[in-house]
Order: structure tokens, then C-alpha cells, then sequence
């Protein structure tokens, strides 16, 4: 064999080996004896000197391969997620971002409309032992919300603003009407007449607005809670949907609330029940959205007599 030939084939053989050394298929030792069998001219020094020399500089190389990976890695790592699904609607308009600021502010358990101070008959439910757990609480609120005073609330919400949003001052002085009368017992009176007043006062003296004064005065009966958070929002311009869910998050939050103070629950417990009546919320929502006047009326006879039972018991933390 010509020797520049000789010395290609022994680099060749020599590269492959180191491969096979680091990679742990076969020990230094073993490629040795079969280097010396195959290249007998070579000293076993000379072998030794470029077996190691090649096992060094391969090491290297692949410390710059691993590290070269690894950067590459926290690099593609580090970009920003590809939400392009998320980031394609567009921005919120200053009204649209105005509106939701406001519907936020008023629905917030901080705005203060004194809700904190009425268990809408749950207190009376757990002295009575309807209500003894997490468990039995949602089921009480799930039935209140759906087929209760949840449902018919959010059905006067939906008419009052549209009746807002079209100028019909005929069909919101009548639904107003309704509304009030609407409510099972006198607790359950001063509960949503005393929210709906301190509604309306707050957001008139902080937001003022000429169409909204306009819209209270077509109103002749007290105005409920439901009827207020209809009407003012109507006059700002904030969408039905988002108010009508908005609504019916803080009504489930304060009963939540009242239930973990009267059963009593824990924080994680009460946010638990939160998560498991948000499918409720929703659908009850979309419910109220459509329903016509003649659709109103409840099935939770049991809430309606706690409500009552509640004006005469005997030791009480809520005014309902």
C-alpha cells in the first residue's frame, strides 16, 4: 500500500476508533491490540499518543456541539409563546376599555351597595341544616341561580337594558315595576331595593351621565338591584352580555361569601364552589339573555320560605 494511502487509512481508522472509545462500545485497550495486529509498523507509543491526542480534540468538539445545542435550546426557549390564536382580536377601543373598567368597578365586592350584609335566606337554610358543606351549598346556589331568584334577576337585567338602549321609557317603567314586585318576602325586599339605591347613587355621583338621570326618572317604583345594574349600564354603553355575566358573577360571589361565614368553609373550599357553578353561571346567562317576560318564575319554593323564616330568627348575622 503507497504510504500517503497507509497514512489515510490509519487516520481513518484512528478518527473511528475514538468514536467508538467515547461512546463506550469498546476500551482503549481492545483497540490497541487490534491497531497493532492491523498497522504493525506503528510503534504502540505512536498509537497511544494519537488515539488520546484524537479522543481530546473529539471531546471538544462535542463539549461545542452539546453547548452550542444548549444555547440554542434556552435561546428558542426564552422567545414568546406563538399565541397567535389569543393575539389576533384586536385591541379594546378607549370606549370598549372605558366601559369594561366601569362594569368591573361597579360589579367588584368593593363597590359598595352593602351586599355583604345579605345571605338572601341562606343564613335561615344553614341554622335549619339545609346547607352543612361545600357540597350542599352549591347545590342550594346552583337551584337559586337556575331556577330561582338568579334567573328571574338576570331576565329583568336583559329587558331594563334593552328597554334603556331603545328609549322605550314605557317597557322600563313596567319591567321596573315588575321587578319590584317580583320579590317573595320583605327581607328579600330591602335587600335588592337598598343595593339598587346605593347603586344608582354611587354611579351617579361618581359617573355622572344626563341619560342616565333621565332613565332613573322614568322609573315611578323603587328601583332593585337587577333594574339598576340594567339601567346603568345602558347608559354607558356597556354590552348586555358582559353585563349580564358580570352580574351574575358578584350575585354567586356574595352568596358564596355569606355560606363560607355561615357554614363555615374555607377560602380553597369556597373557590371551589365558585369553579363548579361557572358552567351555571354561563348557561343561566344565555337563558336569561333570550327569555321573554313569560318565561319569569322560580321552582326554589324551599329558598323563598327561607327567606321569610329569616325575619324571625332568633340569632342572626344577616339583614336577609
Amino acid at each position: 500500500m503507497p504510504r500517503h494511502m497507509s497514512r489515510l487509512v490509519t487516520t481513518i481508522m484512528i478518527m473511528v476508533i475514538t468514536v467508538t472509545i467515547i461512546t463506550g462500545t469498546i476500551t482503549a485497550k481492545m483497540i490497541m491490540a487490534i491497531m497493532r495486529m492491523v498497522m504493525p509498523s506503528m510503534s504502540m507509543t505512536s498509537i497511544a499518543v494519537t488515539i488520546i491526542t484524537m479522543i481530546a480534540i473529539m471531546r471538544m468538539i462535542m463539549t461545542a456541539s452539546t453547548t452550542t445545542t444548549v444555547i440554542l435550546m434556552l435561546m428558542t426557549t426564552n422567545r414568546p409563546a406563538d399565541n397567535s390564536s389569543l393575539n389576533d382580536s384586536p385591541a379594546l377601543s378607549a370606549d370598549e376599555g372605558a366601559a369594561l373598567y366601569r362594569l368591573m368597578t361597579w360589579l367588584s365586592p368593593a363597590f359598595p351597595v352593602g351586599a355583604f350584609s345579605y345571605s338572601s335566606g341562606i343564613e335561615w337554610a344553614v341554622e335549619a341544616g339545609d346547607i352543612t358543606d361545600a357540597a350542599s351549598l352549591q347545590d342550594w346556589l346552583s337551584a337559586m341561580l337556575s331556577d330561582g331568584a338568579g334567573f328571574c334577576d338576570g331576565v329583568f337585567l336583559a329587558h331594563v337594558h334593552r328597554a334603556a338602549s331603545d328609549g322605550d321609557d314605557k317597557a322600563l317603567r313596567e319591567v321596573a315595576e315588575l321587578a319590584s314586585a317580583f320579590v317573595p318576602s320583605r327581607e328579600r325586599q330591602l335587600e335588592t331595593t337598598t343595593q339598587g339605591k346605593a347603586f344608582i347613587e354611587i354611579a351617579r355621583n361618581a359617573w355622572a351621565h344626563e341619560g342616565m338621570e333621565r332613565l332613573i326618572a322614568v322609573c315611578d317604583s323603587p328601583i332593585v338591584y337587577p333594574v339598576a345594574v340594567g339601567l346603568v349600564s345602558a347608559a354607558h354603553g356597556v354590552t348586555l352580555s358582559a353585563t349580564m355575566h358580570g352580574f351574575f358573577h358578584a350575585v354567586i360571589s356574595n352568596w358564596i361569601s355569606a355560606g363560607a361565614r355561615l357554614v363555615p368553609l374555607g377560602q380553597t373550599d369556597s373557590q371551589r364552589v365558585l369553579a363548579a357553578l361557572e358552567s351555571v353561571v354561563v348557561a343561566t346567562g344565555h337563558r336569561a339573555l333570550v327569555a321573554s317576560l313569560d318565561d319569569l318564575g322560580g321552582a326554589t319554593f324551599r329558598s323563598d320560605i327561607a327567606s321569610m323564616r329569616h325575619e324571625t330568627q332568633y340569632t342572626r348575622l344577616f339583614r336577609s
